[in-house]
């Protein structure tokens, strides 16, 4: 049985206590929304890793939704390592990188949540009217994209670069034309700086983006020391994630089991026998996860029930004696009988056996899809 100690609607994605204030999202944000279909992922979009993890290079922590954005739009390569801690600035949560400045926009569309600062266009604010900065005419051709939105084209390796890392998602228009600025060929975007470093030809590292995340915490004085490593919390690497096995070799069958609520269009099914969760529209399955349901003495309940309550991140706390503990942070939390919920797993990865005290424990991933697909009031059948 889980208690909440502590529950916020929404909540950012990081160890705060306090609500962040809900910003607009604003026009250039709708008609940017309707030029692309969302930032492109670097890494796979299902693969599966730790919610939180520590850089000794630079002596901080990189968690949740700025550790997911960052991990599948480039990491080191593109945005370099975390210089700051997230912390409140203007009441949006923010958090520095060598190259970038993360936010975090709750009310925001799916997918455009993390969004990058504007530093390129912050930076350069005063150089509008140098001769890279002012507005040309031109058109496209083989090598070259014309951008009227801001008046610049973008060319040859800059071109490819942008295409294959986010583009006008990530970087936004380019602002400048090619130049040369401190030695290097260089080219200012709304969100970058691209610079061609021919010293790296033909490596993942030819063309750089400029340190205007770093540039940005001087100016903003941002505290910038490093921490110490906390217990648990593992060093980045690269191999922490993996991709899991598909479903469709390793789930139990998908018929329909006798007793299913099915005069509805969407519901949700736990089994616990088969410790197997499954999303249902219309008597199709249409997503299916492992779960860890609770242990005897602790035991998930069964019957039908609805989802009544939905937290992005919510503190957790239970038990007496040997069996207390706490949990902050839980993830893509959806109540459904009094205190019991579905929801995200990061202090384990033994989906498919019971661990619970109660609730139904999903991979992180697997939560956030039933969290986006299920809105309060969906039905949940949890039986044998």
């Amino acid at each position: 049985m889980i208690d909440r100690d502590v529950r916020q609607l929404e909540r950012i994605p990081r160890r705060s206590a306090r609500r962040l204030l809900v910003a607009l999202v604003a026009v250039s944000l709708l008609a940017l929304l309707a030029l692309t279909a969302g930032p492109a992922a670097a890494a796979s979009t299902n693969d599966v890793g730790p919610d939180r993890v520590y850089f000794a290079q630079t002596g901080h922590y990189l968690a949740y939704g700025f550790l997911d954005y960052w991990h599948h739009h480039g990491e080191v390569a593109t945005f370099g390592y975390p210089i700051s801690e997230e912390f409140q600035a203007n009441g949006v949560t923010v958090q520095y990188f060598e190259r970038a400045v993360f936010e975090y926009h709750p009310s925001a569309p799916e997918g455009w949540k993390v969004q990058l600062r504007r530093l390129g266009a912050d930076q350069t604010a005063a150089r509008v009217n140098e001769a890279p900065f002012r507005p040309i005419v031109a058109a496209d051709n083989a090598n070259t994209s014309f951008y009227p939105q801001t008046g610049h084209t973008l060319s040859f390796g800059f071109r490819a670069y942008w295409e294959d890392h986010g583009g006008l998602a990530v970087f936004g228009y380019p602002i400048s034309q090619e130049f040369t600025e401190n030695g290097l060929t260089a080219q200012y975007f709304e969100r970058a700086r691209f610079e061609w470093h021919p010293e790296n030809r033909g490596t993942p590292y030819e063309i750089q983006l400029g340190r205007l995340g770093a540039t940005a915490a001087q100016q903003a004085h941002v505290t910038m020391a490093p921490l110490a490593q906390g217990s648990g919390v593992p060093s980045y690497d690269p191999t922490l994630w993996s991709v899991p096995a598909s479903s469709e070799t390793t789930a139990p069958s998908a018929s329909i089991p006798a007793g299913a609520p099915t005069n509805l269009g969407k519901w949700i099914e736990v089994n616990l026998t088969t410790q197997y969760l499954r999303a249902w529209a219309y008597g199709t399955p249409v997503f299916g996860t492992y779960v860890s349901t609770g242990v005897p003495g602790h035991d998930t309940p069964t019957g039908t029930f609805h989802i009544y309550a939905k937290y992005l991140y919510d503190d957790m706390a239970g038990g007496a004696g040997a069996e207390a503990y706490y949990l902050p942070d839980v993830p893509y939390t959806m109540y459904f009988y009094e205190a019991y919920a579905i929801h995200g797993t990061y202090w384990h990865h033994n989906f498919g056996y019971v661990m619970s005290h109660g609730c139904v424990n999903l991979p992180t991933d697997a939560a956030g899809w039933v969290y986006t697909w299920a809105p309060i009031g969906t039905t949940v059948w949890i039986h044998y």
